[in-house]
């Protein structure tokens, strides 16, 4: 009894021991779900980590992909740019066409080996009618016979709608001188000559006009400058391409009225160059960029070629392809009329676009 008694019974010493064993076992199996639980945390942390560090790089890649292509773009390519070249020549490619003559409108026409041109206009030819002047440089760089009947002063547009002794230079104006001479009457200019301010240089042209016999002529060169726009004459009329009142106008009437009279004869319309001036209140005007009404002067130009183009001839663009803005201080004495140089420059364009001479 007493064996078993100590057998099946445990002195109170052993089961506290074993009760402190297994609380102990039972604390630690308790534990662990909260040391699981905090290594937990620690993962998701690491793993935040990495995302920060994810996006921290793909900013540092952007910048410096970016930091490099703003260093290619400052590096550029070579485009044989050179900063110390002369590009004063042309700004914009001049709008030249060139024509040559219909060989069947001279069909039957003995050519006499000398080639004869008449040229019809203003001041370009009108200011200097010796050796320097525009017609006999052209004459000298052509090998042409060059009649100049040019009439200072004067204008491509009509002022009125009927010539008027309060206005005589209408009858100065191109189409009238045309019908002139494609009429052979000179009656009107005639007497519009002694009412003219420059009597002596109307005179001249007049008598030169005269003295030409167009069945000989090979070719007309018309030009005119700055008047038209100066004086705020109108462009065009939609309704009437043949109003002698505005610059497309008596142009149209000019180049059509040659043609059907005298077919042979080759023409050819010398735009004006580029000018400035000092209006009546003594303010500049540039006229590249001044409307004084109807355009700047480069509209006129542009609408002059249009009706050289449209009847089919040839027009050399001295606005941008002669004395441009560029040559002004060069080519011009007091802003908008050619001096020797300016003139040289337009007679060598014409030789060479005309007659394919070349220096």
């Amino acid at each position: 009894m007493a064996d078993s008694t100590r057998r099946s019974g445990e002195p109170d010493s052993s089961r506290r021991k074993k009760k402190r064993r297994g609380g102990a076992r039972h604390a630690a199996s308790c534990r662990k779900p909260a040391q699981g639980s905090s290594s937990g945390k620690r993962r998701q942390l690491k793993r935040s980590d990495y995302i920060h560090l994810g996006i921290l790089a793909v900013i540092v890649l952007m910048f410096l992909i970016a930091a490099i292509r703003l260093i290619i773009w400052n590096i550029g390519e070579d485009s044989g740019y050179d900063p110390n070249a002369d590009t004063s020549e042309f700004d914009t490619e001049p709008q030249d066409y060139i024509q040559p003559m219909d060989e069947s409108l001279l069909e039957g026409r003995e050519d006499d080996g000398v080639e004869t041109i008449v040229c019809l206009g203003n001041a370009p030819f009108a200011d200097e009618r010796g050796s320097s002047g525009l017609a006999e440089l052209i004459a000298k760089e052509c090998g042409a016979s060059v009649y100049n009947c040019a009439f200072p002063d004067s204008y491509l547009s009509m002022k009125y709608e009927a010539y008027s002794d309060s206005y005589p230079a209408d009858a100065l104006s191109l189409y009238l001188v045309t019908a002139s001479f494609c009429g052979g009457d000179y009656a009107l200019m005639d007497y519009a000559a002694g009412l003219a301010e420059d009597q002596e240089g109307t005179q001249a042209a007049l008598d030169t006009l005269k003295s030409v016999d167009f069945s000989a002529v090979d070719m007309i060169v018309i030009m005119y400058d700055l008047n038209d726009y100066m004086d705020g004459r109108p462009v065009m009329d939609e309704n009437n391409e043949i109003n002698l009142l505005t610059w497309n106008g008596a142009l149209n009437a000019s180049i059509q009225l040659i043609q059907q009279t005298f077919p042979h004869i080759r023409i050819v319309v010398l735009s004006p160059s580029y000018g400035q001036f000092t209006d009546g209140n003594g303010d500049p005007v540039n006229a590249d960029t001044e409307d004084l009404g109807n355009g700047t002067l480069s509209d006129y130009v542009l609408h002059e070629i249009d009706v050289a183009m449209a009847n089919g001839v040839s027009i050399i663009d001295n606005y941008y392809g002669a004395v441009s803005e560029n040559q002004a201080a060069e080519c011009l004495t007091d802003g908008w009329h050619l001096n020797e140089a300016g003139r040289q420059r337009i007679a060598e364009r014409f030789a060479e676009l005309i007659f394919l001479i070349r220096e």
